[in-house]
């Protein structure tokens, strides 16, 4: 029988995950502010296995809801954790986890559901080396779109801002709150939106936000995190296994200026301002633009796999 995901399993979860998943050490910090904190954890669908008078199982499923007034597919759920002990594996504990969330997100309007990747993600999909995870998600009907890497770069020589004619990069101001977001529902309506409304929530005062200004406008962001971000983003999810790192991420130009090199410049000053920040690790997670990182330096740190399961015939344009 499955009990319902409760705090007090908080130490006995965390022991199972860094017991199942030993090269992604997870961390009070992190798993309160992405889970226990989170408005987006369907209770219904998350449950522990205790078996033995021990936690032996978990699964954590998340669902949409409107927030900020932001527009996301609400036939969209995620799978944020599913774990098994290793000594209780070949008992169908998995399964039962499993089909416990599924019914949850199925009541729940939900037709889309994905591994991982998750408002407020631990990670963004099944880790490839994980070939016991990965041989479950395809059992179960999941499909894998896409694979994508975490990056990462040991930052030694000085860094400098770029120079581009018309352009500067610059750390958000936080009178310059409301230019931002309008700037990013415009050029970037959905998932970026929600995220920059959630960080000026929870105390964001801009600090963590490079812009690029083209004669005075916003005209792109790259996103960057470090110990005193206000809402730490994933790419600062593992910090505490590497020394003094600042995440990178995500990025974007509005699309009438990107024949500019103006998204490989952004990375150069989010990588400056991190430097100045005295941050000598660089992380960029949940991407597939291999090719694009590698000419800029980084060296992949892991792989994944994004994985997804139609549970009727609805089809999701949307991430």
């Amino acid at each position: 029988m499955l009990k319902p995901l409760t705090k007090e399993f908080h130490e006995e979860i965390l022991n199972l995950w860094n017991e199942c998943l030993p090269d992604f050490l997870l961390t009070t910090r992190l798993f309160d502010q992405n889970t226990w904190q989170s408005p987006y954890v369907l209770q219904e669908g998350s449950a522990v296995k205790v078996q033995d008078d021990k936690v032996v199982g978990v699964v954590i499923a998340k669902s949409w809801h409107d927030t900020y007034g932001v527009e996301l597919n609400k036939a969209h759920g995620w799978i944020q954790m599913l774990l098994v002990h290793p000594d209780y594996r070949q008992q169908k504990i998995a399964t039962a986890l499993y089909e416990h969330a599924e019914q949850a997100l199925i009541e729940m309007g939900v037709s889309k559901i994905q591994i991982g990747g998750d408002l407020g993600h631990l990670l963004c999909g099944i880790p490839l080396a994980q070939q016991a995870g990965v041989a479950f998600a395809e059992k179960f009907g999941f499909k894998q779109l896409v694979e994508s890497v975490d990056f990462t770069r040991a930052v030694t020589d000085p860094q400098a801002l770029p120079q581009k004619e018309k352009a500067e990069f610059v750390l958000l101001q936080p009178e310059e709150q409301q230019q931002f977001l309008d700037f990013i529902s415009n050029s970037f309506p959905g998932r970026w939106t929600f995220e920059a409304h959630d960080y000026f929530a929870k105390g964001g005062t801009g600090r963590d936000y490079v812009v690029v200004k083209w004669e005075g406008q916003i005209v792109g962001f790259c996103r960057i995190n470090d110990e005193q971000s206000a809402w730490k983003g994933p790419n600062y999810n593992w910090a505490e296994q590497f020394g003094n790192l600042g995440g990178i991420g995500p990025l974007g130009i509005n699309e009438h200026y990107r024949k500019y090199g103006l998204g490989r410049a952004v990375v150069e000053a989010a990588e400056y301002y991190l430097q100045q920040r005295n941050k000598t690790t660089l992380f960029i997670d949940w991407t597939d633009l291999i090719a694009f990182y590698e000419k800029l330096g980084y060296s992949v740190w892991k792989n994944y796999g994004v994985f997804v399961k139609q549970v009727d015939e609805y089809v999701d344009t949307k991430r």
